[in-house]
Order: structure tokens, then C-alpha cells, then sequence
């Protein structure tokens, strides 16, 4: 649901140099909140403070959108611009019900202008405190010299009055780079690794995604179809919490054919509204006529370069320092979260995290990793 706003917006003691606001959008793109505003002159973002005093403050600068929950009382202001990065920060300040600041900061945020007189800002809901509801919102700003007080100065959009607008909750439904083709690991010119688990969903696998949640890690779960029954929430669970899905057959058929893929593609749409671009073989065991089965049901056919031997059970040390003394940049890492007892791999999975992220890598899915991304639409 988007809302547009559009007007002069000029208060009647603003300095006529300054920018007008001319047009205000507000949207809902996959994850992302989106505002879009175009103005009659290019606003100078570095000029502006990104975290504006409350009230009837003198000289103070600001180009902000201001959201409250329908019903509910306080106010969350999201500005524009201020010093450093303004394309990558913006202001968040917490207003109470007597229009007071009652907390401020910056958060990550992504800004653009993609012609001179317009501006597009986009960030996650949940950064700046937005839950899936409903809110009333307007644009405010002081672009130019005033000698009257700020509220006499600010422009707003609209004028009088507030827009509605309702923020949806999302789910992953796919991800981009289903082609046919084998890959082992990702680019080597980045410290960046994905860790991959096989063989669930499991009872083991909620204590993996604790793990994971706790540590910031996104983790691949290859999934069995033949394991998917009662386990239907937590599969939800991993792509709810940024992991990823996805297909390892319905009974871990070796060399599979087209039969034993599709199906488990369709079990995991249905189960999760989730459609996998990824395929992982069974063993390893691939050929041409696996890819080309994978490709079929447009799934990119994925090993590994780091296989600890975890379902050997060889001990949680073995396990971690295999894992910590092959990674390097662009790997793929083979663990397992069901497939049998995988407690020594649950236990040595913190300790590899914290050794990866010493010494310089980061986390991605396997999708990301290969530069692709995970597709992300509102429902309800």
C-alpha cells in the first residue's frame, strides 16, 4: 500500500529560496520501507541536520517523515541528510506524547537521488521500530534562512493533516540465479563464506537457528521432503530469521533424477510459499544429467570446498578446526543439522563463527554469495 502527497507545502514566513516540496510518496518494495520525494530545487542534504531539535527551535535545518501508529500515542521521526554518509544514515528520534525527544540515533539506511530535484530513501522497517500496522504520516521540513520560529517556517506535505498507511509483513516466496550449472564455492576476491547444513529439517535444527539468530549468521538449509512433516514451523522459522532453503531430494537419492527433485521443490512452496533456485546432490554425487534434472526445475546445482566429515561424528574439535583451517574466501561449508546425532557440530558451530569473524569474513546464503539476492513480497 503506497500513499502520495502532493502540494505546494510552503508555509506562508518560509524564505522563498528555499526548496519547495512538491510531491511525497510512501511504499512498501520486498523488505524495505520507501520514500520518495521530489522537490522544486535540489535540497542540500549536507546542510540539513539529521537529528533536528524538537519543538520551536531557531535555525534548525530538516527534512523529515514523521509516523505514529494509528491509535497509539508518540511519534517516530525519520530525517535526511546531516554530516559523513548522508547516503547511508539517517535520523531516527523517538517522540513522547508532549512532542518531547524521548530517544535519538542514526540507522543504516540507503538514500539516492536519482534526478537533481528528487530524493528516494529506503530502509528496514524493524531499524527504525515499525511493526506491520497501520500509521499516520506527513512530511516536514525547514530548507532555508527563517528568522520566525521553526514551526512558522516548516513546510509540510500535506498542508493539514496526515496520510494513512499501512505496513505489510513480508516473506521470502524466491531468489534469483536458478540457472542450471554446478558450483563449489563462490568469488575469491572476497572474505565472505556461507555455512551450508544437510540432511534436516530435524529436532536438532531449532538449536542451530538459535545459534545462528544469536550470532547474526545467515545459514543454507538443503532439506529432505521426506523430513518436512511436523517440522512444517520451524522450516518457516529459517526463512523468517534471513537463512535460506534449500532442495536436497525427497529421500536422499544419489544421482537423482528430475522425479526426486521437482516434488520436493513443490513441497517446500507449499509448506513455506518459498520456491528454491538452489539444488544440493545427495553425497555430492553429480553429473551431467543431475545438473541438467536440477536445471529443469530451475534449480542451480551447489556443492561444497569445506567438508568437515561432520556426519562421522569425528568430535566437536575435529569438526571446527577442519572447518577454520580450510575456509578461505568464497567458500561453501558442508555441516549437518539432521541425518543423525549432530550435537558435536551444534557445540562446535559458535566457536567457528567467532574464528571466521576474527579473522576478517563475513556471512552470507549460499544465494548471496553468488550475487544473487532473495526475493521478499508483503502478504496479508
Amino acid at each position: 500500500m503506497a500513499g502520495a502527497l502532493v502540494g505546494s507545502g510552503v508555509a506562508t514566513s518560509a524564505t522563498a529560496a528555499a526548496p519547495r516540496l512538491l510531491r511525497a510518496d510512501l511504499s512498501q518494495a520486498g523488505r524495505r520501507l520507501v520514500l520518495s520525494l521530489r522537490s522544486s530545487a535540489p535540497v542540500a542534504l549536507a546542510g540539513l541536520d539529521r537529528l533536528p531539535p524538537a519543538g520551536d527551535a531557531r535555525g534548525a535545518r530538516f527534512l523529515c517523515l514523521t509516523m505514529h501508529r494509528v491509535g497509539g500515542s508518540g511519534e517516530r521521526r525519520l530525517c535526511l541528510g546531516g554530516p559523513g554518509d548522508v547516503r547511508r544514515r539517517a535520523g531516527l528520534e523517538l517522540l513522547n506524547a508532549a512532542d518531547r525527544i524521548a530517544a535519538k540515533r542514526t540507522i543504516a539506511a540507503r538514500l539516492q537521488r536519482p534526478e537533481p530535484e528528487k530524493l528516494a530513501l529506503a530502509l528496514a522497517p524493524a531499524a527504525a521500530g515499525l511493526m506491520p500496522l497501520r500509521y499516520r504520516w506527513r512530511l516536514v521540513a525547514e530548507l532555508g534562512d527563517c528568522t520566525g520560529p521553526a514551526r512558522e517556517c516548516a513546510q509540510s506535505l500535506p498542508t493539514q493533516g496526515e496520510l494513512t498507511f499501512r505496513l505489510r509483513p513480508v516473506r521470502a516466496v524466491g531468489c534469483t540465479g536458478g540457472s542450471a550449472g554446478p558450483v563449489t564455492n563462490g568469488s575469491r576476491d572476497r572474505r565472505i563464506v556461507a555455512l551450508t547444513f544437510d540432511d534436516g529439517p530435524s529436532e536438532y535444527t531449532p538449536a542451530f537457528l538459535d545459534v545462528l539468530r544469536r550470532e547474526h549468521v545467515p545459514g543454507t538449509f538443503f532439506e529432505l521432503g521426506q523430513e518436512m512433516a511436523g517440522r512444517e514451523s520451524t522450516m518457516r522459522r529459517i526463512l523468517r530469521e534471513g537463512n535460506e532453503i534449500g532442495n536436497h531430494t525427497m529421500h536422499h537419492t544419489e544421482f537423482p533424477g528430475y522425479d526426486s527433485i521437482a516434488p520436493t521443490t513443490s513441497l517446500i512452496a507449499s509448506i513455506t510459499h518459498f520456491r528454491p533456485c538452489l539444488f544440493r546432490p545427495p553425497g555430492g554425487g553429480v553429473d551431467s544429467t543431475v545438473i541438467a534434472a536440477a536445471g529443469a526445475d530451475g534449480l542451480r546445482t551447489v556443492t561444497w570446498d569445506v567438508d568437515p566429515a561432520d556426519w562421522s561424528t569425528p568430535g566437536t574439535g575435529a569438526i571446527y578446526s577442519h572447518v577454520v583451517g580450510a575456509t578461505q574466501p568464497g567458500s561453501i561449508v558442508l555441516m549437518h543439522d539432521g541425518g543423525g546425532n549432530r550435537s558435536e557440530t551444534l557445540a562446535a558451530l559458535p566457536s567457528i563463527v567467532d574464528t571466521l569473524r576474527g579473522r576478517g569474513y563475513r556471512f552470507e546464503t549460499v544465494t548471496e554469495l553468488l550475487g544473487e539476492r532473495t526475493i521478499y513480497r508483503p502478504y496479508g
